[in-house]
């Protein structure tokens, strides 16, 4: 086997894209582990992507620090870049009190001194990371201004984040979505999803557009990828009467699908209507989804579907093109069921 190497965190100024291949808190679309140091103490926090860029919030005493005026204007974000060839171990999430199983030669708990990424449902209902400190038990967490405290038993169920240092698995079903984090102007990947599976009828021809998302102000955003001439990602997302596209787009998500033998999902691209009668689930995060806006002229593109109001849009010629109304009902949307 492979000499494990060490973690790679990234050293990440406040509003800079994401760096590559951040590691995602499992279970949220939108949350990654980072790592910032107070007087030279770690401390464990999350950071997220907004407008492409990166913030993020920790918790320190009772406060909830954010922003640059706050932190200093620079984080750390956990990296998993390569495979377990390269790197000599693979990221586990587990319990808490996993740490505590024999595990030498298998597992290593990821900690930085004494303090330690713990993931956990807080008082609002909300999943989210703070961190544990080893020496003593308490585990701290930033949310909504201030922060939420939790100490002995109440921890042991909390989850963290190992490193494996077995082989992984193989031949695992995947039943989850599969989002892979990448930059404006990185290699597209070969395995993203496509709208309806096809070329999409624009104004200058056929052309394949892929499943993106990106946030804005918050919001999560469906757009549309592909791959440029040089095999480089481009991306374009419409929201708030604007057209975000190019590199202020900064790091974004595709939805990609794993090898053909681990698929454990089935994708199809249906009306809303027909999708919900045939007991398939709308592929959606937080209230939007992927949808292929038509006109009358039969040009496509895809977008986002707001499902509370089902307004559908997609960034276009420097605006976002909206559709709304009874129009609205016959745009196909991106559905998943699970394969028996």
């Amino acid at each position: 086997m492979p000499v494990a190497l060490e973690d790679s965190w990234a050293f990440q100024p406040i509003g800079s894209p994401f760096p590559q291949a951040p590691v995602r808190v499992p279970g949220q679309s939108n949350q990654y582990v980072a790592l910032w140091y107070k007087h030279g103490k770690p401390i464990h926090g999350r950071a997220w992507n907004n407008d492409g860029v990166v913030e993020c919030s920790f918790p320190y005493n009772k406060a909830e620090l954010k922003g640059k005026q706050d932190l200093g204007g620079q984080i750390q974000i956990l990296q998993y870049v390569g495979d377990f060839n390269s790197l000599g171990y693979w990221y586990e999430w587990l319990p808490l009190n996993q740490r505590h199983a024999n595990n030498e030669g298998i597992r290593e708990i990821v900690r930085c001194g004494n303090s330690v990424p713990v993931l956990a449902k807080l008082k609002d209902g909300t999943e989210k990371l703070g961190f544990l400190d080893l020496n003593t038990e308490i585990a701290l967490f930033s949310n909504s201004g201030t922060t939420e405290k939790y100490e002995g038993g109440a921890t042991s169920q909390f989850m963290t984040i190992f490193r494996n240092l077995k082989p992984p698995p193989t031949g695992l079903k995947v039943y989850d979505d599969l989002w892979y984090d990448l930059r404006y102007g990185d290699i597209f990947p070969p395995n993203a999803v496509p709208a309806d599976g096809r070329a999409l009828n624009t104004e200058t021809g056929p052309h394949m557009q892929y499943v993106a998302l990106w946030y804005k102000h918050g919001d999560p955003v469906f757009g549309r990828a592909y791959p440029s001439a040089a095999g480089k990602t481009c991306a374009h997302f419409g929201k708030n009467n604007q057209e975000n596209a190019g590199p202020e787009v900064g790091s974004m998500q595709l939805l990609t699908v794993p090898a053909a033998s681990c698929m454990g999902l089935e994708y199809k691209w249906m009306p809303l209507a027909e999708g919900k009668s045939s007991g398939w689930t709308v592929v959606h995060i937080g209230n939007s989804a992927p949808c292929i806006l038509k006109d009358e002229k039969g040009l496509e593109v895809l977008g986002n579907l707001d499902l509370t109001i089902e307004k559908a849009s997609a960034g276009y010629a420097g605006k976002e093109k909206i559709m709304s109304g009874a129009a609205v009902a016959g745009l196909k949307v991106l559905f998943k069921r699970r394969l028996a």
